[in-house]
């Protein structure tokens, strides 16, 4: 089984059928009729024609799934698995935790096992919303973006936007409706801005002798998935085309740190996250933060905090 390190992989364009009043469930990819999927609350009955949303508890449990003509965003939000996907014949591994999220493009089939039980949040954008958006944003070159399919990274904002269309289901205020269509579009903005071949084609070689977008974007990408592991410079160099030493020459000049600097600094955001969203032991977060051992961990952490990680959580929780 392969580590995540870039799981993202072009799909075929949006298809733009008719819409309906409510979101076709039938074309979802049916977790929720999976016996080992607990339904805790979803968006039926609210007539949101571009949105579906849910809550549920997944249970261990494997399934191959066909793909949706929609995008499906997931949201990690309470305990940790680790989660086999096999995707166009290519297999990753993952270790998901609360905060973390996957995105599966559209029209994208998938196998995937999990192995412990997780409380997580799907929401889908309708094909047809994400091709007005896109349209919107690439006008004439629409038809050649592609959502990328991305597994267990970080985003806050965009988990904020999937919190905030799950809390409307409880809402029961009349003209929920065009909050929801809002925050949807602006899901789909914020998606198509950061993880589709938009983004991919407005890069273009950088001649400043700086490492270009694209480059560091494989770069933290890589971090992201792999950052509980151990990682060399071959590794923190993997994706970008260079040698090692040209890449951590270019990455100084980009970023005003080294890449080990910068991991480090990654390690200790990931670590600050995980202490106030989570109940996780210190010893825990260390680990899935790639340190060697709590000493090292609490050690760095004051350094670059300016206070040990408990002291940091019982101050966050006042």
């Amino acid at each position: 089984m392969l580590a995540v390190t870039s799981a993202e992989h072009q799909v075929t364009n949006f298809r733009s059928p008719v819409a309906s009043r409510e979101f076709p469930l039938d074309e979802t990819h049916g977790f929720d009729r999976l016996s080992s999927c607990q339904t805790l609350q979803t968006s039926v009955g609210r007539n949101w024609s571009q949105v579906y949303v849910s809550k549920q508890i997944e249970h261990p449990n494997e399934g191959t799934f066909l793909g949706s003509p929609h995008l499906l965003i997931s949201l990690t939000r309470s305990g940790t698995a680790r989660v086999f996907f096999d995707i166009r014949s290519k297999k990753y591994c993952a270790k998901l935790h609360p905060g973390q999220m996957n995105i599966l493009a559209p029209n994208e089939p998938a196998h995937v096992v999990w192995e412990r039980r997780v409380h997580t949040t799907h929401l889908y954008l309708r094909d047809s919303l994400l091709e007005e958006v896109a349209t919107d944003l690439g006008g004439k070159r629409s038809d050649s973006i592609n959502i990328l399919s991305k597994l267990a990274f970080v985003d806050t904002l965009l988990e904020g936007l999937v919190t905030a269309i799950c809390d409307a289901t409880e809402s029961s205020a009349e003209g929920s409706d065009p909050y929801v269509e809002h925050l949807a579009r602006a899901t789909g903005y914020h998606v198509i801005r950061k993880y589709s071949s938009l983004q991919e084609n407005s890069v273009e070689k950088d001649s400043t002798g700086q490492l270009t977008k694209t480059q560091m974007k494989n770069f933290r990408d890589m971090i992201e998935a792999s950052m509980s592991q151990k990682l060399t410079l071959d590794d923190l160099a993997a994706g970008s085309g260079l040698s090692n030493s040209h890449f951590a020459h270019l990455f100084k000049k980009t970023t005003g740190r080294t890449p080990y600097q910068y991991l480090l600094h990654g390690r200790i955001q990931r670590a600050r996250y995980l202490l106030i969203k989570t109940s996780m032991p210190v010893i825990q977060i260390a680990i899935e933060c790639g340190f060697t051992d709590q000493v090292h961990f609490t050690r760095m952490f004051s350094k670059i905090v300016g206070q040990p990680p408990a002291t940091f959580r019982k101050l966050a929780d006042s």
